[in-house]
């Protein structure tokens, strides 16, 4: 009797060894997924895990919404090269949704929560896929309205040398965090804009590509 419930016992830890095993293997390739994903730099911008971060600096930010940086005077802002600390890349003005805002160089959490950044791809109006990505926050220099616009529809980006360029909207769609073919490069020597935003429920996301006029 008592060989047989050394064999239970025996079956019993095995079974409860395995389960820890499997468990601790589970949760290392969840993290190196987790991990592949952001050296990827799929289209995650709106994680839950930088939410509240990105909400308390977008407080912030309201409050001082209407302070000029101090460089900053009316004949320079079309060339501004900084916004609130950061490098701008570019400026971008849609008139179908009255937005005008600047392009931070540098993408990050905290940069999205000033406006919107440049996300992947070279240089504004050049050859090749020049992708922004933006909150859908109610804030004048945010993407809250992209889901408004249509094909055919047109706005303007100025880079850092003043060149002003038209882009005309060919597609708009709304795709999965992990679809990315809206950031490929493969333009075929045309000049793209592709502007990225999350739905209101961050599950999915809003691409507006366009292409120059």
């Amino acid at each position: 009797m008592k060989t047989k419930e050394r064999i239970l016992a025996f079956i019993l830890t095995s079974f409860v060894i395995a389960i820890l095993i499997i468990t601790f293997v589970n949760k290392r390739l969840e993290k190196k997924n987790i991990k592949n994903i952001e050296e990827h730099k799929q289209i995650s911008f709106v994680s839950t895990e930088n939410v509240n971060v990105v909400n308390e600096i977008q407080k912030e930010n309201t409050i001082k919404e209407t302070t000029q940086d101090k460089n900053i005077n009316s004949s320079e802002k079309d060339i501004l090269t900084t916004y609130k600390g950061y490098p701008v890349i570019a400026k971008l003005e849609i008139p179908k949704i009255n937005l005008e805002t600047y392009v931070i160089s540098e993408y990050s959490d905290k940069a999205l929560g000033i406006s919107v950044t440049k996300f992947y791809g070279g240089n504004p109006n050049e050859i090749g896929n020049f992708c922004i990505a933006g909150h859908n926050y109610i804030t004048k220099n945010m993407f809250h309205d992209l889901k408004k616009l249509s094909v055919g529809d047109t706005f303007i980006l100025t880079d850092n040398n003043s060149n002003e360029v038209i882009y005309e909207i060919y597609l708009v769609e709304t795709v999965s965090p992990n679809e990315t073919q809206c950031l490929s490069q493969e333009t075929y020597g045309r000049i793209e804009v592709t502007l990225i935003t999350c739905t209101t429920d961050s599950s999915k996301r809003i691409i507006v590509k366009a292409v120059k006029k």
